[in-house]
């Protein structure tokens, strides 16, 4: 057994990112904030590895959300808590912009922040153990803005003010209805069916993977017309390797062997 709170295993082109804090339900201290960028990092760096899968070390839990038990001293003064909003920010950004595609896979709770930085993933898988909540109407504190936009642009105005103000925990059927949830597996499938799935990804064109990334985050960030990264894009495609051994395979009526990384 890992004894690190967070660390990086790899199981072929696939990198899992696991959460290892069992005793407080994987609740995401200081420590794990800072490694989740660095961690991302060394994805990045890595052309083997085409796919990361976020999770909980045990089913319990995905993660209870931030640790309260340092919320004392990360918010004893203005400058404390900008420095400790800093840390959570940036580890919610590494996942948003790693180039390669990032799943979630949840069991048991996803609360506060570890709910926001699963929704800073672009898919997230769970079992009918998950529960979702978002509190800070219980502690007394405001969510940033780019947190209750990027919930908002998942479940909608409505849901998401329910969400802020009720506190309300979210099943994993209700989460699934509302776009929390990308799609939900019985928990002894849901392992081999986010690795399946991942694995698969790796097998395709990572150029066009990463592109829709890229896109979707364009949308997501505002944009509704194409720009100088769609742009770029598009013409970077009829240049790529990809996009030569995809139309040669289909010609020849066989599997394609991609070779972007």
């Amino acid at each position: 057994m890992n004894d690190q709170p967070i660390y990086l295993q790899t199981d072929g082109p696939v990198a899992e990112i696991v959460l290892n804090r069992p005793e407080k339900r994987n609740a995401l201290n200081k420590h794990v904030w800072e490694r989740i960028p660095v961690l991302m990092q060394a994805v990045a760096k890595d052309p083997t590895l085409t796919v990361v899968v976020i999770r909980g070390a045990t089913a319990e839990a995905f993660a209870a959300g931030a640790d309260i038990s340092e919320f004392d001293e990360h918010f004893a003064t203005p400058e404390s808590a900008k420095a400790y909003e800093h840390t959570i920010r940036r580890a919610y950004d590494s996942v948003r912009e790693l180039e390669k595609p990032i799943i979630a896979l949840i069991q048991g709770f996803c609360f506060g922040g570890a709910c926001a930085l699963a929704l800073n993933c672009d898919i997230r898988y769970a079992d009918p153990t998950a529960k979702f909540c978002i509190p800070p109407a219980r502690l007394g504190i405001a969510y940033t803005l780019f947190e209750t936009k990027r919930l908002c642009d998942i479940v909608g105005p409505s849901k998401t003010s329910e969400m802020l103000m009720g506190a309300r925990v979210i099943e994993a059927e209700e989460a699934l209805g509302v776009g929390l949830v990308t799609r939900l597996f019985p928990a002894a499938d849901l392992h081999r069916e986010t690795m399946d799935f991942a694995r698969s990804l790796s097998g395709l064109s990572q150029f066009t993977i990463r592109s829709v990334k890229t896109m979707v985050r364009e949308i997501v960030d505002g944009a509704v017309d194409d720009n100088d990264v769609s742009q770029a894009l598009f013409e970077q495609q009829f240049k790529g390797q990809d996009y030569l051994e995809g139309r040669r395979a289909f010609m020849e009526k066989r599997p394609p062997k991609f070779t972007y990384r």
